[in-house]
Order: structure tokens, then C-alpha cells, then sequence
């Protein structure tokens, strides 16, 4: 039997989208790896990370870019944080994941004598949230947002946030409960006040 060159291709692509799914039956979430990192077990000796990735062949000259996810311990509320609760030199910063605004944050600092880059992003999972984080050369910032706002993309999980139809439907339902018990109770002493005429 003969395989077309283009079968073998599709065969290949398949196979690599495969290898860079990630999944964490703990934490409850799927994402898909950015093209050209790899493993970083180094990084999982750090208090409450749970995956980490480095590029394999960094773009620039002064370092790799480093993926990570940690754990928060919790869930988040809806509320977005604030500027006033972080430090000077860290910008409160939104990030899009599922149709919801979820908050990150940007800072510049140095490691080694040398400017990088750090975006966190934290996601409201059901169980638990996570926190997503990008860091890197300086000079890898524009790249690293990419990759943050790609990587939110692909990741996959059940939240404990409803949408805002689910919110709209919820209150409906509720209204329409009180509108209910509003009218049995008027319906009610209308009833008593024809009972007691008579």
C-alpha cells in the first residue's frame, strides 16, 4: 500500500498538534503548548507550580521565554483587581478568556543583571483557580503578549463564573419566582376579603 505524500503530512501535523496538547486531570484544564517549548521540570520545584515550559531554541540572544501555571488555592471572584493593591512598578492589566475580562498583571524587572519581561494571568477554573504565567527577555515583551493571549485562547476548562445569558437567566428566574409568590399572595387576600364580605 502507498502512502501520498500529502496523507504522510497530514499524519505528521496531526501527530505534532497532538504532542503539544497539555492536559491536567487534577486542575481541571486543557491548553495547547506555543510552537517551539518544551518541557521545564526546573520550574515545577517552585511553590505551587504545576506545568512550565521553556522555548527549546530561544529567539533572542538574551534568554528564553518561559511558560508556567500555578496554582492559586481558590476560586476568583468576579471582581477585577485594582491598581492600588499591587506594587508601583506591576500594571493591572485584562486578558480575554472565554468571553470573560480576566485579570492579569504586567511588570518589568531584571534577572541577572538583565531587563524581562513577566505577564500573570489569573483564570477562574471551577475547583480551582490558576494562574498563567509568560516571562522573558525584554526585548521578547510584544512576542510574550502573543503568546499569553494565544496560549488563554487554547486553554480549556470548566469555570465557576456564569456568562452573562446565564447571570440574565438566573435573575429572570428569580424574578419570575418573587413576581409568582407576589401574585399567590395578592390572589390570596383577595380571596379572604371576598370570603369575609360574604
Amino acid at each position: 500500500m502507498r502512502v501520498t505524500l500529502p496523507v504522510m503530512l497530514l499524519l505528521l501535523v496531526a501527530a505534532s498538534a497532538a504532542e503539544s496538547q497539555v492536559r491536567n486531570a487534577e486542575l481541571g484544564y486543557s491548553l495547547t503548548l506555543p510552537a517551539g517549548f518544551t518541557d521545564f521540570p526546573a520550574a515545577r520545584a517552585q511553590k505551587d507550580v504545576v506545568d512550565s515550559w521553556t522555548e527549546a531554541s530561544p529567539v533572542s540572544a538574551n534568554g528564553a521565554m518561559v511558560l508556567l501555571v500555578a496554582r492559586m488555592h481558590g476560586t476568583l471572584p468576579r471582581e477585577a483587581m485594582r491598581q492600588e493593591d499591587v506594587p508601583a512598578n506591576t500594571q493591572v492589566v485584562s486578558f480575554k478568556w472565554k468571553g470573560f475580562d480576566v485579570s492579569g498583571l504586567r511588570t518589568q524587572a531584571s534577572q541577572e543583571g538583565k531587563p524581562v519581561f513577566v505577564l500573570v494571568a489569573q483564570v477562574p477554573l471551577r475547583g480551582e483557580a490558576v494562574q498563567l504565567s509568560v516571562a522573558g527577555p525584554a526585548d521578547q515583551a510584544a512576542r510574550g503578549q502573543a503568546i499569553m493571549e494565544a496560549t488563554l485562547a487554547s486553554l480549556e476548562g470548566e469555570t465557576n463564573w456564569l456568562t452573562s445569558a446565564e447571570r440574565a437567566g438566573r435573575l429572570g428566574t428569580a424574578a419570575g419566582w418573587w413576581i409568582g409568590i407576589a401574585v399567590a399572595v395578592i390572589a390570596v387576600l383577595a380571596w379572604r376579603k371576598r370570603r369575609a364580605r360574604a
